[in-house]
C-alpha cells in the first residue's frame, strides 16, 4: 500500500496516505515511493529532487560510519494524513536548512490532532579492523597461538618457568 499520497514541487510538500495512520514511518520507503514516481511520471521529473537517502557516509576514517538517513531538501517537508493519529517516525530524518526530527513535518494545515513520536536508534557504524593493527590478532599470531596451545597439552609442565606470549597478548604463564 503507498505511503505517500502526493508529491508538490511548488510548495515543496510530500503528503503521506491514510495507510500511515498511526503506523510506523520510515522515511526512506518515502524516499523509494518519490524517486519512483519521479522514474515513472514525466510531471515528477520537471522537479529538482526534494528528497534524497543515504548513509554509510564516513565519520572518522575508518573507524565509524552513518546508518541509513533520509534528507529533505530545499525547504521541503512531509504532511502527514488529515487523520487524529499518533505518527511515529522510525528513520533519521533532517533537512538541508537545520531541522530535524518531528520539525521535518508541516502540520499546519491540518485540523486534526497529529502527535509525531521519534523512535529510531542513534547509532553508528562501526568498522571492526581484524587485519591485527587495531586490537585484532594476524593469521600469524592466531596460528602461534594454536602452535603455542598444542605444545602444551602434548607436554604439560614443559615450558620454561617464563612469560609466553604473541605481540602484547599474554596467551599462558608458567610456573
Amino acid at each position: 500500500m503507498p505511503i505517500v499520497a502526493s508529491v508538490d514541487y511548488v510548495s515543496k510538500r510530500i503528503f503521506l496516505s491514510a495507510s500511515t495512520v498511526n503506523q510506523p514511518v520510515d522515511t526512506v520507503e518515502v524516499y523509494k515511493e518519490v524517486r519512483a514516481l519521479r522514474r515513472t511520471m514525466e510531471d515528477h521529473r520537471k522537479f529538482r529532487p526534494i528528497i534524497v537517502a543515504g548513509g554509510n557516509v564516513t565519520k572518522i576514517t575508518g573507524v565509524s560510519a552513518t546508518p541509513i538517513f533520509t534528507q529533505l531538501l530545499y525547504g521541503c517537508r512531509l504532511v502527514p494524513y488529515d487523520a487524529n493519529q499518533k505518527l511515529k517516525l522510525v528513520r533519521d530524518t533532517f533537512t538541508d536548512d537545520g531541522l530535524a526530527g518531528r520539525d521535518c513535518f508541516d502540520r499546519t494545515g491540518l485540523s486534526s490532532q497529529v502527535d509525531i513520536d521519534v523512535d529510531f536508534p542513534e547509532v553508528e557504524i562501526r568498522y571492526v579492523n581484524g587485519s591485527g593493527g587495531g586490537g585484532g590478532l594476524t593469521q600469524q599470531q592466531v596460528r602461534d597461538a594454536l602452535t603455542l596451545a598444542a605444545s602444551q597439552a602434548a607436554s604439560p609442565g614443559s615450558i620454561d618457568k617464563k612469560l609466553q606470549q604473541i605481540g602484547n597478548t599474554v596467551l599462558a604463564a608458567s610456573d
